[in-house]
């Protein structure tokens, strides 16, 4: 069943879930969907039977917009609308952060139907802290309900899916997201299918990486060389001009591709991992979006080795990074044979290692100096 409609159907027998789980890449519409739910429950606009079994809410459960109740919550500011996110700086959820939510909802609601607790990427908590929240779950105040979101199911406890109902929302289709930026942001062919396939099906994240919310339509090519991330760049996160992610793509790239080349010496490229990774732990808001272009910057590198070149040329539609091609296969054919492969795993630890207390500056460094190739030929370049 469509998300929407699962949740309507909530809504008209009001028998409301003690947990929700929303899973799928695109973030901002499972959050956009939970504040929709929480406002159509508590908006003042409607009259709801006193045993709250028999709404009777219109078939599209569009709240009024206009109440007290569901103007408070557009400026969140509602009391009974509780968020709990991972921390910046670490980048995951403390069981500290659930004691202090057990805190705030042992009492009763202040003025809300039902109060919402939603957890921003649920998948984050640590064990300590999934334990802690499960305890919840299992015993949930008065008149409250949860929602996490998360990407998947993997780094969710089975015991903690097991008392939620879950609703997946499937990612949008590269070829429609692809469309709306040419259609409604003028984005060039290439720049937007760069940036629909590196948004994993989610509108708002190719936004951000075509840089359409603040206008700043620039090209962008291997060749570029850009300024590095910096400390004055991640304020600019948190202000109205955004992060000027075409060039941080960019600047990346250029990195990564200095990492690789043939014709430096180990320690040379020793400390070009060491900076980099510097660099990157400065960085714990941008972060967790850099390390997925660097997944597809070593996915594509797969394509490139591990498929004869007719295949290959034929499969160019399947290419994130569609604009480095060339420079790419140029580095994998003397890259060693299980280097896309390896590389990736690599990756795959590193961002398992980075869900807990530790050095996120040392576990960078153990990456970029692990994927290092050993035995390149700077002859064969």
């Amino acid at each position: 069943m469509d998300p929407v409609n699962e949740l309507n159907t909530i809504l008209l027998n009001m028998k409301i879930p003690n947990a929700l789980l929303f899973t799928g890449n695109c973030g901002q519409e499972k959050k956009k969907a939970a504040m929709t739910f929480v406002k159509n429950i508590n908006c003042l606009g409607r009259e709801f039977p006193a045993d709250s079994q028999a709404a009777d809410l219109p078939s599209d459960c569009i709240p009024c917009n206009q109440c007290r109740s569901c103007t408070k919550i557009d400026a969140l500011m509602h009391p009974d609308i509780i968020t709990v996110a991972p921390e910046p700086e670490k980048m995951i959820i403390k069981i500290s952060q659930i004691r202090d939510l057990f805190g705030a909802i042992v009492s009763k609601p202040h003025e809300a139907r039902m109060r919402m607790v939603i957890i921003e990427d649920a998948h984050v908590m640590n064990r300590e802290a999934a334990n802690s929240l499960l305890k919840i779950l299992e015993e949930p105040p008065e008149r409250t309900f949860f929602v996490l979101l998360a990407v998947d199911l993997n780094d969710l406890m089975p015991t903690i899916i097991s008392r939620c109902r879950h609703i997946r929302f499937k990612p949008i289709s590269e070829l429609k997201i692809t469309e709306r930026l040419i259609v409604e942001f003028d984005l060039p062919p290439l720049m937007a299918k760069i940036a629909a396939r590196s948004s994993s099906g989610d509108m708002q994240k190719a936004m951000m990486f075509a840089n359409v919310k603040h206008n700043e339509i620039n090209s962008c090519d291997s060749s570029q060389k850009t300024k590095p991330i910096t400390a004055e760049k991640s304020r600019e996160t948190e202000s109205e001009s955004g992060t000027d992610w075409l060039s941080i793509r960019c600047w990346l790239l250029d990195q990564l591709f200095l990492l690789v080349q043939p014709n430096k010496s180990r320690s040379s490229l020793f400390l070009y991992a060491l900076a980099l990774a510097e660099k990157l732990s400065r960085e714990t808001l941008l972060m967790p979006d850099c390390l997925s272009l660097i997944k597809l910057w070593l996915r594509d590198m797969a394509l490139i080795k591990y498929f004869s070149k007719s295949d290959t040329m034929a499969r160019f539609d399947s290419f994130v990074n569609s604009d480095c091609i060339h420079p790419l296969s140029e580095v994998v054919s003397v890259l060693p044979e299980n280097f896309p492969i390896a590389a990736l795993e690599a990756m795959h630890v590193a961002e398992k290692k980075l869900q807990t207390n530790a050095s996120v500056r040392l576990i960078l460094e153990h990456f970029f100096l692990s994927i290092i190739p050993v035995n390149i030929s700077p002859e064969s370049y």
